[in-house]
């Protein structure tokens, strides 16, 4: 759906043959504790005052979405860092189930989020799904990027991935490839830690260099 800027936005009506088409539902938390020097997604600093007004916009829009017939068969909540104020998060994904015909839901998180509260909340809110942001498991390479002073030591990290295993239908973790000074043993000591905890799904991603973080990626990572 395309807006013009030169004009009010609005969402058309949907008919009720659209509405059963299974549409995808995607919720966008932009909000960081700390801006990741690869990342060219939408993100700010968190604001805790902001970031609840965020959430409560993101509640209104989800209402406006139900009483023009939009309905949703699944939920992913991206990022950002959606379960940065967790009951934020779990009142907007239980409204939206209360509203939509939702049967998947999908939220990313970071490491340091993966406590027994937070594993929990989800669980009961009705997530399938959970997808961590790792990107590696390279002590120089989290230092590097500033993650290691955030989220810990690689092996911590993986520690805080076992206390979710078995708790969701999937337990998802993203990876990065192709950072700088990233040698092809590091990538193998990766894979093997992976391969040895038995996550249900790992997805790989290559590093991609966006204008807005060549410059950072060049002083982090080289």
């Amino acid at each position: 759906m395309t807006f013009n800027s030169d004009e009010n936005p609005v969402l058309p009506l949907m008919d009720h043959h659209d509405a059963d088409a299974g549409r995808l539902l995607y919720i966008h938390v932009p909000f960081c504790e700390k801006l990741c020097p690869y990342c060219s997604f939408n993100r700010v600093i968190f604001d805790e005052r902001l970031c609840r007004r965020y959430f409560a916009a993101l509640r209104k829009e989800l209402r406006l979405y139900r009483d023009l017939n939009y309905d949703f068969k699944a939920l992913y909540a991206g990022g950002g860092t959606p379960t940065i104020i967790l009951e934020e998060l779990v009142d907007t994904l239980a409204l939206a189930r209360d509203l939509f015909s939702i049967g998947e839901i999908s939220v990313e998180t970071n490491p340091n989020h993966l406590t027994p509260e937070t594993i929990t909340l989800l669980k009961q809110t009705g997530v399938n799904r959970l997808s961590v942001g790792i990107q590696s498991f390279d002590d120089s390479l989290l230092k590097a990027m500033g993650r290691h002073e955030k989220y810990g030591s690689g092996r911590e990290i993986m520690d805080r991935l076992k206390g979710a295993s078995g708790q969701f239908d999937t337990l998802n973790a993203d990876m990065i490839f192709n950072f700088p000074g990233q040698d092809e043993a590091s990538l193998r000591r990766d894979i093997a830690i992976l391969l040895e905890n038995r996550l249900d799904q790992v997805t790989w991603y290559p590093l991609m260099v966006s204008d807005s973080t060549r410059r950072d990626v060049a002083r982090t990572l080289g």
